[in-house]
């Protein structure tokens, strides 16, 4: 996930190479729902229609109102495309990204805080939203977590991606997995004394199928709550006491 860390990462550069290319990004731009919709549109569309014209003579009004809604949702589902959607602004085919950075400082000396968030076991002792995080092996761990009460729970496999002893860890969810989920922390010594932290943690959620009702749980009360989560790690830290965790919303 190159919003994280993109020093980690060397990707080819992508460039525009003509009219063609040119020609796709419009077409690209131009659809602004993803296929799950635009299957739902159609079929919910055609079913309209035929049910509009099966009673456009005996119910005209009601008929003809099935008609035209029919013809629009069809069209929704044929063109990938929604005036409303562009109006407001909004595009089912992108994913939904929450990306949060916190920075702070602990009073705690910098191999300690470091060996503790090695662990990644210990994460769920101060995150509402991460319910378990169980580690294979050295590299690799199996997360879960909850971001909405009522919703099911949402699993995937991590890896670390880069690791410098006492200070820096980097993890990313591997290929394939139900969710995108990167992290880093920096740990640096504090003028002061203690350790001075950058946290980043960074969802995104696939296009299509699942990733469309994962999206719909990224809001800013649960980005506000994974702000908070990253805080709650100062407190634990500090006192090894867990913090008073008011419930998921």
């Amino acid at each position: 996930m190159a919003l994280i860390y993109p020093d980690m990462y060397n990707h080819p550069e992508k460039y525009n190479t003509g009219n063609t290319e040119n020609h796709f990004n419009l077409r690209n731009e131009y659809h602004n729902i993803n296929t799950p919709e635009r299957i739902v549109s159609v079929i919910g569309g055609a079913l309209l229609l035929y049910s509009g014209l099966t009673s456009i003579f005996n119910n005209p009004a009601t008929g003809m109102a099935k008609l035209v809604a029919g013809g629009t949702l069809f069209m929704r589902g044929s063109t990938g495309h929604c005036p409303l959607y562009k109006l407001i602004g909004a595009d089912s085919t992108k994913p939904e990204v929450i990306n949060i950075k916190q920075h702070f400082i602990v009073n705690k000396p910098k191999e300690e805080v470091y060996q503790f968030w090695r662990k990644l076991e210990n994460l769920p002792l101060f995150m509402r939203h991460i319910e378990s995080v169980e580690e294979r092996d050295p590299i690799r761990s199996h997360w879960k977590a909850k971001f909405l009460k009522n919703t099911p729970p949402v699993s995937w496999d991590a890896e670390i991606v880069k690791e410098i002893e006492n200070h820096f860890i980097g993890w990313h969810s591997v290929k394939g997995s139900a969710l995108d989920h990167g992290g880093k922390v920096e740990f640096n010594d504090a003028p002061d004394g203690g350790t001075e932290l950058e946290v980043v943690f960074s969802y995104q959620s696939p296009i299509g199928g699942i990733g469309t009702g994962l999206a719909r749980q990224f809001s800013p009360a649960l980005e506000e709550i994974i702000r908070e989560d990253i805080l709650y790690f100062k407190h634990f830290i500090e006192t090894k006491e867990l913090p008073e965790i008011e419930p998921k919303v």
